[in-house]
C-alpha cells in the first residue's frame, strides 16, 4: 500500500491542479465574478498518511453563496459590508437614484455608497426569502465533474500499478 500512495502522489496533486482550474473555468462561465478574487483563492491540499490519500480544497465561501437558489435572511442583517464593495465594483452611476438624495447632489461617493448598501439591505430584510430562478451551479455540477473525473483516473492508474507489479510478482518467481 506504501508503495502505491507513493506513486500515486504525483497523480493526485495533479488531479487537484485540474480540478481548481475546472473551477475557475465554472466560476467565469458562470459570469458570477466582479473581480479575479475568487478565481485567485483556490488552493489545494493533497494530505498523505499511513494507508490514505486526501485532496482538499479551499475557497472564499462568498462563492459558495452565490451558487445558492435561494437565501433566507430571517432574523440577521444582510450583510451590508459585502453590498459596499458590489456597489463599489459597479458604480453609483448604475443606480437610478440614491434614496435621500431626490432632487439634490450627493455629497460624497462613500456616503452614497453606505446608503445604497443600507437600502438594499434593509429591502432583503423586509424580504427574507429570495428565491431565485435555476440557472445552474458553478460549485456542485463542477465539484461532481472533477470527482468522477478524479475517479476514472483513480482506476486507470490503480489498474497499472497493479498490472505492473503483478508482472515484477510473476518474473521475481519464476527466477
Amino acid at each position: 500500500m506504501d508503495e502505491f500512495l507513493e506513486d500515486f502522489t504525483e497523480e493526485a496533486v495533479e488531479i487537484a491542479r485540474e480540478a481548481v482550474e475546472a473551477f475557475r473555468r465554472n466560476i467565469e462561465a458562470a459570469g458570477l465574478e466582479l473581480t479575479d478574487e475568487l478565481k485567485q483563492d483556490f488552493q489545494y491540499h493533497v494530505l498523505r498518511s499511513v494507508n490514505m490519500l486526501t485532496m482538499e480544497f479551499d475557497f472564499r465561501h462568498y462563492g459558495r453563496f452565490k451558487d445558492m437558489s435561494q437565501l433566507r435572511w430571517g432574523i440577521h442583517m444582510p450583510p451590508v459590508e459585502a453590498m459596499e464593495f458590489f456597489i463599489e465594483k459597479v458604480g453609483l452611476g448604475k443606480f437610478a437614484y440614491v434614496y435621500g438624495y431626490e432632487g439634490k447632489q450627493v455629497p460624497t461617493v462613500k456616503n452614497a455608497t453606505r446608503r445604497l448598501a443600507w437600502a438594499i439591505a434593509m429591502g432583503r430584510r423586509r424580504v427574507p426569502s429570495v428565491k431565485r430562478d435555476y440557472r445552474g451551479t458553478w460549485y456542485n455540477d463542477g465539484k461532481m465533474k472533477v470527482i468522477n473525473a478524479a475517479k476514472q483516473r483513480v482506476r486507470w492508474r490503480a489498474s497499472e500499478w497493479i498490472a505492473l507489479n503483478l508482472k515484477k510478482q510473476m518474473e521475481a518467481k519464476d527466477l
